[in-house]
């Protein structure tokens, strides 16, 4: 019987860096802001954190599978930064809730034999569970993973998450190459600035 969590944190993951690199911009419309390094880790370890409930027993999907814990994830980020930096970079602590906000996404359109079926997207305001009339995302063992049945379940997940999000982390990676080719070729056109001539004194 499978598990309650899905997709596996490596589609979390996927779904994570997928926002952070998306929020880059079209280099089509000239040198964008990065996502960092830091950013990117950090957006595909909020996307996978949801799953964190696993460890209390009876609150899987529930509270940190809201858009309330999306919405404080967001307001905790923007503190963060302001903190780090002395001022908050909202664009940092948007793409962070977004990222935690994917995971909610995964999840809702991923299978879920085990009822209640779905997530709890409005809690507190609502315990309705909700959960896609379709599904796209197979389901993964998280009881037994070392069993056969659950090794083999979870690695045809995984492939089907690689199949569905590799290509779209793919194309934004080599956009934001892009990206940093125009960025750097547009510095390298730029004259360099001329010091100020010094004015001759008058006899």
């Amino acid at each position: 019987m499978m598990g309650q969590s899905v997709p596996s944190p490596l589609g979390h993951a996927l779904g994570g860096v997928a926002v952070a690199w998306a929020g880059d911009g079209d280099p089509s419309t000239g040198p964008q802001p990065r996502a960092s390094t830091a950013l990117t880790l950090a957006c595909a370890a909020l996307a996978v954190s949801p799953d964190l409930d696993l460890l209390f027993r009876g609150f899987h999907r529930t509270a940190m599978h809201s858009v309330t814990a999306a919405l404080l994830v967001t307001i905790i980020a923007a503190g963060v930064t302001g903190w780090v930096n002395g001022r908050i970079d909202r664009r940092a602590a948007l793409l962070c809730g977004l990222a935690y906000a994917s995971h909610l996404l995964l999840d809702w359109l991923g299978a879920d034999p085990t009822p209640p079926h779905g997530l709890q997207l409005l809690w507190p305001f609502s315990h309705a569970w909700f959960i896609a009339p379709w599904t796209i995302f197979p389901g993964t063992e998280r009881r037994t993973i070392l069993s056969a049945a659950a090794m083999l379940t979870n690695l045809k997940a995984a492939a089907v998450e690689l199949a569905l999000l590799g290509p779209l982390v793919t194309w934004l990676g080599a956009r934001r190459t892009r990206t940093t080719r125009r960025a750097a070729a547009s510095r390298a056109s730029r004259p360099e600035p001329r010091a100020p001539e010094a004015e001759t004194p008058q006899a």
